[in-house]
């Protein structure tokens, strides 16, 4: 997503937290990076190195025990020639890779580790302290980058254990993934894992409670070589360039928000300070600046004591063709999939606009949902191998495959959105596989259309537009000292729901 904000640093996306058959997860480390390409500017491809604390002698859980030891013996074996091949992979596709790795815990929760430099040593510990001191030891602070995932389960079932929680090294916490969302224990992401529900002392807000200082990711936690899976997480940051040392600078300076979902590009300040930043005076004028690419429902401005909320306008048929004669920017987006539970389907589609001109193309692929090297669909897992290509200013083409839905309330679908300028007499022409679909984009001020490949339960899609004013916002604020009078830990941070249920959460900014 470009930048729009119109400020010296620039917004780019990475996911720093998922797997493939480095460890004990699905799909080849060439599928992660052909795949994290395909929608983000940097990657960290984790194998899973240890966990101290397993509990290696219950007969009831040989099972997962085996899986684990076998996982970990194979990413040991093969660190340097993993090292190697992501160094090479990073010219020809074009994405900044830091190698990675993960530390099980029951008592301190899980934790990443990532490195700056490509000949990143695995050093591995029985304890987050420990692990820093070997690191601290060896003079090697610079160069890695621990932060502690899926936060929310309950302490000693390796959810977050804020007691060993320490900012050296630890500048970040990963409140989103696959396993849900953990800015509060209640939310409409809950953990579904079969690790266990979340609990309030796992949660973002419980730590700032605590006084921890630290910044937001997200990433996705994806088993099946999918960095950036969509609708699992993804992490923004606010760099100077697309630079390794760059985008490590920004990751450490806590300039980061946590999405869900959708790209945006999210500003939060107060004065002169970006999220992140710790400041002498939260009174200052302030301001949240969002660009996103799905329509915006709200934004909310919270503190340990009040939030502040600012509701987008209701939109009608009229007001979205009024706008769509106004203005000259756009996103246009289709989404694939649905069709007969479990039953896979190819798509070729090719975009081509009349009238119009392509800013930017914003894929939204998903990796497929299997986790457990247990699940019995593992040697059926089809990886995904979705492409995109821009031919002209006006027209791009990609492939990816679907299948049908897992449940009602599950989403397998496939998308791709394109930002453009056009003129209002601009149409769209939708060739998708055999099917061929022409109209003028005017035509969906009205709505969002879909339609079926075949019958009922064939694969079908959705094609739909929105406007500048719908995922473009920004709005100023004033704290005052009623928001942090009953506290002894003062903090602000930015929240932002989309209309379709995504959440964008900046890092706090601090008083000290």
């Amino acid at each position: 997503m470009k930048n729009t904000t119109g400020f010296d640093y620039q917004a780019l996306y990475g996911d720093i937290h998922n797997h493939c058959n480095i460890s004990y997860a699905h799909g080849s480390l060439d599928d992660a990076i052909k795949n994290a390409a395909l929608r983000l500017d940097f990657a960290s491809i984790t194998g899973h190195a240890s966990w101290p604390d397993m509990d290696e002698h219950d007969p009831s859980i040989q099972h997962i025990v085996q899986f684990h030891q076998r996982g970990f013996a194979k990413l040991n074996k093969n660190w340097d020639n993993y090292l190697e091949r992501i160094s090479k992979a990073e010219t020809a596709h074009q994405i900044v890779l830091f190698p990675g790795y993960e530390i099980h815990s029951n008592e301190h929760g899980d934790y990443t580790i990532v490195g700056l430099k490509p000949s990143t040593r695995m050093i591995l510990a029985d304890s987050p302290q420990e692990l820093r001191q070997r690191i601290f030891k060896e003079n090697l602070e610079e160069g890695y980058l621990i932060f502690p995932h899926h936060i929310g389960y309950r302490q000693g079932a390796r959810g977050v254990n804020w007691s060993s929680f320490e900012n050296p090294l630890t500048p970040l916490v990963e409140i989103a993934s696959a396993h849900g969302f953990a800015e509060e224990d209640l939310s409409d992401r809950p953990f579904l894992h079969s690790m266990g529900p979340q609990q309030h002392q796992g949660s973002m807000r419980y730590g700032l409670g605590l006084g921890h200082q630290f910044g937001v990711i997200a990433n996705t936690d994806h088993h099946s070589a999918h960095p950036g899976s969509y609708g699992h997480g993804v992490t923004g940051i606010w760099a100077s360039s697309d630079r390794r040392e760059d985008v490590w600078e920004a990751l450490n300076a806590k300039r980061t928000w946590a999405m869900t979902g959708d790209l945006m590009q999210l500003k939060f300040a107060v004065g002169n300070q970006l999220q992140g930043s710790i400041c002498r005076d939260l009174g200052e004028p302030g301001n949240i600046e969002v660009q996103s690419t799905s329509p915006i429902d709200y934004i909310e401005l919270l503190t340990p004591e009040q939030r502040h909320c600012w509701h987008m306008p209701l939109f009608s048929e009229r007001k979205m063709a009024d706008e769509f004669e106004g203005v000259e920017e756009a996103i246009v987006w289709i989404e694939l999939g649905w069709g007969e539970k479990g039953t896979a389907a190819d798509w070729d589609v090719s975009l081509e606009l009349d009238g119009a001109t392509i800013l930017e193309v914003i894929p939204r692929f998903r990796g497929f949902e299997v986790v457990s090297p247990l699940d019995r669909r593992t040697t059926e897992v089809p990886i995904q191998h979705a492409s995109w290509n821009q031919l002209s200013e006006s027209s791009v083409h990609f492939h990816c495959g679907t299948w049908g839905n897992t449940t009602n309330s599950t989403s397998s679908t496939q998308g791709l959105a394109l930002r453009i300028t056009y003129k209002t007499t601009a149409k769209l022409r939708v060739q998708m596989n055999q099917e061929s679909i022409n109209l003028p984009i005017h035509a969906l001020t009205k709505g969002s259309i879909s339609g079926n490949l075949g019958p009922i339960d064939s694969p079908a899609y959705r094609i739909g537009l929105s406007l500048p004013s719908q995922y473009s916002r920004k709005v100023a604020f004033q704290l005052d000292s009623k928001c942090f009078e009953k506290c002894e830990y003062q903090w602000a941070y930015a929240r932002v729901r989309l209309k379709n249920g995504h959440w964008g959460i900046s890092s706090p900014i601090f008083l000290y």
